[in-house]
C-alpha cells in the first residue's frame, strides 16, 4: 500500500501537467538547501510546478532529502557514519469557486526517516538491541490528507484560510527491554494526526499589513498543541520590514516561543537584499520514540542573509546564515543522548529559482 500511495503521487506530480494542458498561468520552481554542522549534514532539494486552467490550480512537487551524520556513543557502542534519504511528493487541487471562496484537496507522502534525530536514536537502539531476534529495523514513512478552504472577504485586502489535515505516520521507535518476558519490546510504531487551524491575513493600509494564525495539533497518546502566531509587513520606498512572533503549548508541561526580524532592500529594478534573526525556545520535547530520548530545553538563534534578482518571469536567490543552538544540561534518563543533544553551531545555505509563464 505504501509503494502504491508513493508510485501515484509521483506519477501525478509529473503527469498532470501534460494532461491538463493548462493554458493559464504556470511556475516551475527549483531549491536546494544545506544545513551543515561539524558531525551532521543536512541537504534538501524540491522541484515544484503549479499550473490554472480556468478556475482549476494544480500544484505537484517532489523533494529529496540526504542525512549524513555521524553517530557517537556515549558509553558504549561504535561510532559509525550514517546516510540516510527521504524521498518526498506532494498533490494539491484548487477550485475557484466565486470571486471570495476557493477551496483546496491536499494529498502527500514520503517515505525514510523525518529528521537526522530520529536517524541517530534509531541507530542507538540498534547498536543495543540489535543482537535480540526479536528487534527489528525500522521503516518510516507517511502519508496526509488534507481540505482548506479560502475566504477573500475583502479582495485584495483582506482573506481568511481555514484547513483541516489527517496524517498517519510510521516512526522508528524506541525500544526497552521487557524482563518479564525476557526480550525487547517496541514503543508505538504508527502515529496518527490530526491538525487543523485559521489563518487571516489583511491590509491595514498602503503600506502596512497583518497576519495572525492559529493552529492545533492532536497526535495519538498527546495532548493538544496550541500555536499561535502573529507577524506585521511594513514598507517605506525600497525599505520592507517584517516582524513576527509566535507560541505554543502542549499539557502536561510543553511551551515554545520564537521571534523573528527581516529587513529587505530593493537597490535596483530587479535586485534587492535581505538581513534577519530568528530565535527559538522551548521547555523540552514530548515524543512517542522512547522515554529516554527526549530532547531537553532548548534555544537557538539564527543570522541570516540573502539576495535575489527579479526580473517578474523569472527569479533567483541566494541565502546564507549561522544558527546556534545552545541545550540546558541532560537528565539521567537522556544521558545516553549527550552526543545527539550538545549545542551546534550551523551554516545554512540556500538556492532558488523559479520560472512563470
Amino acid at each position: 500500500m505504501k509503494l502504491f500511495v508513493h508510485i501515484l503521487l509521483l506519477a501525478g506530480s509529473f503527469a498532470t501537467a501534460a494532461e491538463f494542458g493548462f493554458s493559464g498561468r504556470q511556475e516551475i520552481e527549483v531549491t536546494g538547501e544545506v544545513l551543515s554542522a561539524d558531525d551532521i549534514d543536512l541537504q534538501s532539494y524540491r522541484a515544484s510546478y503549479s499550473g490554472t486552467e480556468g478556475p482549476w490550480t494544480v500544484e505537484a512537487g517532489i523533494g529529496f532529502n540526504q542525512y549524513r551524520e555521524t553517530y557517537v556513543p556515549v558509553l558504549f557502542g561504535t561510532t559509525e557514519k550514517l546516510d540516510q534519504e527521504t524521498l518526498q511528493a506532494n498533490l494539491t487541487f484548487t477550485r475557484k469557486f466565486s470571486g471570495q471562496w476557493s477551496g483546496s484537496l491536499l494529498l502527500s507522502a514520503y517515505d525514510g526517516f523525518s529528521d537526522y534525530r530520529s536517524i541517530w536514536i534509531s541507530e542507538y537502539y540498534r547498536q543495543l538491541f540489535g543482537a535480540f531476534p526479536d528487534y527489528h529495523g525500522p521503516d518510516p514513512h507517511g502519508q496526509s490528507i488534507g481540505a482548506s478552504a479560502r475566504w477573500d472577504y475583502l479582495p485584495g485586502t483582506g482573506k481568511a484560510d481555514f484547513s483541516l489535515n489527517f496524517g498517519r505516520d510510521e516512526i522508528a521507535p524506541g525500544w526497552g527491554f521487557n524482563s518479564a518476558i525476557g526480550k525487547p519490546e517496541p514503543s508505538a510504531e504508527s502515529l496518527d494526526t490530526v491538525s487543523g487551524g485559521a489563518h487571516v491575513e489583511q491590509a491595514v493600509n498602503g503600506w502596512l499589513k497583518t497576519e495572525a494564525a492559529i493552529a492545533l495539533r492532536h497526535t495519538t497518546d498527546r495532548k493538544t498543541r496550541v500555536s499561535l502566531t502573529h507577524s506585521w509587513v511594513a514598507a517605506a520606498g525600497p525599505l520592507a520590514f517584517r516582524l513576527s512572533g509566535g507560541y505554543s503549548e502542549e499539557p502536561p508541561s510543553f511551551d515554545s516561543s520564537y521571534a523573528s526580524a527581516l529587513v529587505e532592500w530593493t537597490f535596483l529594478p530587479h535586485w534587492s537584499a535581505n538581513v534577519g534573526c530568528r530565535f527559538y525556545q522551548d521547555s523540552g520535547e514530548i515524543q512517542t520514540s522512547g522515554f529516554d530520548a527526549l530532547a531537553p530545553p532548548v534555544r537557538s538563534t539564527e543570522i541570516f542573509g540573502g539576495l535575489a534578482w527579479d526580473r517578474g518571469d523569472f527569479a533567483v536567490s541566494a541565502g546564507v546564515g549561522l544558527l546556534t543552538t545552545d541545550y540546558d544540561a541532560l537528565s539521567e534518563d537522556n544521558e545516553f543522548f549527550g552526543n545527539l543533544y550538545r549545542d551546534r553551531d550551523w551554516l545554512t545555505f540556500r538556492l532558488a529559482a523559479s520560472h512563470r509563464f
